[in-house]
């Protein structure tokens, strides 16, 4: 399984390197200067997820190109629990930046209580984990297109609990300082166990797909 998250790595370096990542701190740092205390929410729900799916989808295309992971003598779980240790590597940077963004944030607009602003990166990588849960079993039974839709999906549906929650004057955000212990438990399990199921799917759909 190493080899196989080694050539992930690999792959991923090649197609974003240096230049995709001098894009995307542009973007952070334009998102926090136009949007400034609202720029950490949009950076860590939307930017970082949406990156972060971006790059494993682009692993399912490579995988459907060459066909090197279902040559090696590895099985097909192995594969699959690599490509989603990687997820889960990549979706681990994105809570460090989010983190980081959200401190900045808490520095230079502090509208709320530290403990809030580490809740929305431990959210941000909650969402990230969401999208992947339903973008990976998605590659692996219908493709990438398959991925690509269950992502704009996924963006739609948070653009609208956006909305709403705007609409009820941030009720959500309300929830959370008002009830932070358990918001924090039911993030972590509601994920954790989403994410497992998620596993247990995309293994499913690539040994049938490969059988």
């Amino acid at each position: 399984m190493k080899g196989l998250l080694i050539k992930d790595f690999l792959t991923i370096k090649k197609k974003y390197g240096v230049p995709r990542l001098i894009m995307d701190v542009a973007i952070i740092i334009a998102l926090m200067i136009i949007l400034e205390g609202t720029g950490a929410i949009y950076i860590s729900f939307l930017l970082i997820p949406m990156e972060v799916a971006s790059m494993v989808m682009s692993l399912t295309t490579c995988d459907e190109q060459w066909k090197y992971a279902i040559s090696l003598p590895v099985s097909k779980t192995q594969i699959v629990k690599s490509r989603y240790a990687f997820a889960l590597i990549l979706s681990l940077v994105g809570f460090a930046v989010a983190l980081g963004v959200n401190t900045i944030s808490f520095v230079c607009f502090p509208a709320y209580r530290f403990g809030f602003y580490v809740f929305l990166s431990i959210a941000s990588l909650g969402v990230t984990l969401l999208f992947l849960s339903f973008i990976l079993p998605s590659n692996y039974s219908l493709g990438v297109n398959a991925g690509f839709a269950a992502m704009i999906i996924m963006v739609i549906l948070l653009i609208i609990l956006g909305i709403w929650s705007k609409l009820t004057n941030n009720a959500i955000m309300w929830f959370v300082v008002e009830h932070f212990e358990l918001s924090m438990v039911i993030t972590f399990v509601g994920v954790a166990i989403l994410f497992v199921l998620s596993y247990a799917l995309s293994v499913s759909f690539f040994k049938r797909k490969h059988t």
